[in-house]
């Protein structure tokens, strides 16, 4: 009988080392599927933002990231960053391009031709459109604020097209509108665009009402993988980040974490 490889972001035995320092060891999480948005959480320094990077390339790692059965290892950055793109938690000083200028900018980084053409326009535009900032298309990016660059950083990834996307800690240096506003899209595009879409977060909150799943590290290990409800429990909040907490539903459904105390 032939194995069927499990669709979405499969991470094995993964493991990332600074000097003598081992940061994941043995770390294996997945399969992250297509359609759902899933959050990583954990405490600071206890490796979110390496499990990215790794699984975007950018670090050097033992184990194997695979992405619908195909691994990733042994494709040129460029390529694959149009399979798996990592958008990193600061983006890069604002150059004096326009938004539009930028999202062909970011079409080209794919290698598909040197000038754009009226079709990479017209897709740039309508990338816009979906984002709900097309009359920013003009705007200089360093006339921007830093909810309408995170958008901004958000459509040029879009635009790229790629089938996995992961974003580090893309809420943390917003204001609650824009948080809102954020996620919101996440959640349409990841759907409407089958995404694999992996988000590091520190509002426990807001991954538990508005992510599909939770992956909680615990000092270089995943402690739970799962739905938020199962991996947020006030047993595994007292492990993970040292509190006392209980986990309370609201008239209107939502949920919330409210923190009594410390460890």
């Amino acid at each position: 009988m032939t194995h069927t490889p499990p669709a979405g972001l499969v991470v094995n035995n993964l493991g990332v080392r600074y000097g003598r320092r081992s940061v994941l060891a043995g770390v294996h999480a997945g399969p992250f599927p297509h359609g759902a948005v899933c959050a990583v959480l954990g405490p600071n320094g206890s490796g979110k933002s390496t499990l990215l990077r790794a699984m975007g390339g950018l670090l050097r790692a033992t184990g194997a990231v695979t992405l619908d059965g195909v691994d990733l290892a042994p494709l040129p950055l460029p390529l694959r960053a149009q399979h798996c793109l990592y958008l990193p938690q600061a983006l890069p000083e604002p150059v004096r391009l326009n938004v539009l200028d930028a999202m062909l900018a970011a079409r080209h980084a794919t290698g598909r031709q040197s000038a754009s053409t009226t079709e990479d326009i017209d897709a740039a535009m309508a990338c816009l459109h979906d984002v709900g900032i097309a009359h920013l298309a003009t705007r200089s990016l360093h006339e921007l604020s830093g909810g309408q660059r995170q958008l901004a950083g958000l459509a040029q990834a879009l635009g790229r097209k790629p089938r996995a996307l992961l974003l580090d800690e893309p809420l943390s240096a917003l204001d609650p509108y824009y948080q809102q506003t954020v996620m919101a899209l996440l959640r349409r595009e990841t759907t409407q665009r089958g995404l694999v879409t992996i988000i590091v977060l520190h509002d426990l909150n807001m991954a538990l009402n508005q992510c599909d799943l939770a992956c909680l590290l615990h000092d270089g290990h995943i402690l739970a993988y799962g739905s938020p409800t199962d991996a947020l429990t006030p047993e595994n909040l007292r492990t993970v980040y040292r509190i006392q907490a209980r986990v309370d539903e609201g008239l209107n459904g939502q949920r919330f974490i409210s923190t009594t105390g410390v460890v």
